[in-house]
């Protein structure tokens, strides 16, 4: 029997090498369910062909590890089979472990019986590649053993890479865990299965005898430090490849995530300040807006106005045509008042056909041209879904300082002269003055006279 001794560093490197090769597979997998079709197809057969070249390299690492006082060759063709038994058992595993969102027991059962086949199949074709008139020994209870622990290894790899769903916030942590069981089992397959045989360069022996291939028999072959350097090269060529687009893919999918969270919180901060109907501010936005105009005129001694518009007949609107005609009217509504203002000004939506409007640094003679102008442009008809649409605008103002010196009294007040104009028959505007206090308290009178068409 040849006397066999082993290399610490390379068994590590061999160790490193699976480890690397199933963090990558299972960072693949992982994308799989994001994926498009294409990409999912790639990662696929990406992630099979990593895992598969990662325990193909594993296993020939390992051999180089073996040291014997002999000159080892290894056939091509059955080296190359190998790599080949390794990649299709990896990659079809793979694909069936991850095929739907949970691990069946039956489809573990198939992936296990794939993976460790493939990992049987490659380790005794490996072995087979050895040439140089070098005669391997099996052992048949180790043999069978290893099988089995094979068997079970690769089931409780996949069983702990795939068999619970990973929690997305730990999942970095739960790939190298996983990944380093899995580089474990792989290891302790290959290892166990080397100590089932033996070398001899004689014909002698025990167990089951196994010849290694004569130089004369298999013309091409491949020294150990050609294949050290053909494993090598492969493998960091196909890992940093997977490595370098799993990369790229990872800053892609967190760039568009940043992406869809500022898209999110600028639909929240919108959702929050605007009207979600007509875009314009909400009662919220409009309020700080107030506060911030009331104590820069108190700084100052400025005025300002606040007018209070509610539209006329809107209820017959919604009872006539229905609430998506109604909308569509509030729509164009709003963008007719906005086109009589300013940047200065401030025209928000309270909710349902209530408007109001803040007027920085007013005048009594200008706030009058614009209410006017306000009124004036509503009572043009509207045309919305094929319906010819009469409305008509009642505008109510208050002054700061002259008539309160607080939000909530401006609003009152407003709100009061709106509500006179109501009273007096609707499509007008009115300032606000102490004759009209008591009307606030009085329900409004809804007119019988409408006017619509159609």
């Amino acid at each position: 029997m040849l006397y066999v001794s082993w290399d610490p560093i390379l068994i590590s490197i061999s160790f490193v090498v699976a480890f690397i090769a199933a963090f990558v597979a299972l960072d693949s997998a992982t994308k799989i369910s994001a994926s498009s079709f294409g990409r999912a197809l790639f990662w696929r057969i990406g992630g099979g062909a990593t895992l598969g070249m990662g325990i193909w390299s594993m296993h020939f690492v390992g051999m180089l590890s073996m040291k014997m006082p002999v000159v080892m060759h290894y056939n091509i063709v059955l080296t190359i089979a190998s790599f080949w038994v390794a990649l299709i058992a990896a990659t079809l595993a793979l694909n069936v472990a991850v095929s739907k969102e949970t691990l069946s027991f039956q489809r573990l059962a198939l992936a296990t019986v794939l993976l460790s086949g493939g990992v049987v199949t490659m380790h005794s074709l490996g072995m087979m590649a050895l040439t140089d008139h070098i005669t391997l020994f099996w052992n048949t209870p180790r043999l069978i053993s290893s099988v089995v622990i094979a068997f079970f290894a690769s089931g409780l790899a996949l069983w702990l890479a795939f068999g619970r769903k990973l929690v997305r916030h730990h999942a970095f942590i739960n790939h190298v865990l996983a990944a380093l069981v899995m580089g474990v089992t792989i290891c302790a397959m290959h290892y166990l299965a080397m100590s089932a045989v033996q070398f001899s360069d004689s014909h002698e022996g025990m167990g089951i005898v196994v010849r290694g291939n004569a130089p004369s028999a298999m013309h091409s072959s491949v020294s150990e430090t050609g294949l050290s350097i053909w494993v090598s090269t492969s493998t960091l060529i196909v890992l940093g490849i997977m490595l370098f687009i799993s990369l790229i893919d990872s800053q892609i999918r967190t760039s568009r995530l940043n992406e869809s969270l500022h898209a999110l919180n600028l639909q929240l901060e919108k959702q929050a300040w605007f009207d979600p109907l007509t875009d314009l501010p909400n009662r919220l936005q409009f309020d700080n807006r107030l506060d911030k105009c009331l104590s820069d005129a108190m700084t100052t001694h400025s005025r300002f106005a606040l007018l209070f518009m509610d539209l006329d007949r809107f209820k017959e609107v919604n009872d006539v045509w229905g609430h998506h005609v109604g909308d569509l009217l509030l729509k164009s509504v709003a963008t007719r008042l906005q086109a009589c203002l300013h940047a200065k000004m401030t025209l928000a939506r309270l909710g349902g056909d209530e408007f109001i409007l803040l007027v920085p640094e007013s005048e009594g003679e200008d706030i009058a041209l614009l209410a006017e102008h306000l009124v004036e442009s509503v009572q043009i008809p509207f045309y919305e879904l094929g319906h010819v649409i009469k409305v008509s605008l009642s505008v109510g103002i208050s002054f700061f300082p002259s008539h309160g010196d607080c939000a909530q009294d401006l609003k009152f007040k407003a709100d009061a002269a709106m509500y006179n104009v109501k009273q007096k028959g609707r499509n007008g505007w009115e300032i606000w003055h102490p004759a009209m206090e008591p009307l606030a308290s009085m329900p409004p009178v809804y007119l019988t006279d409408v006017s619509v068409g159609q």
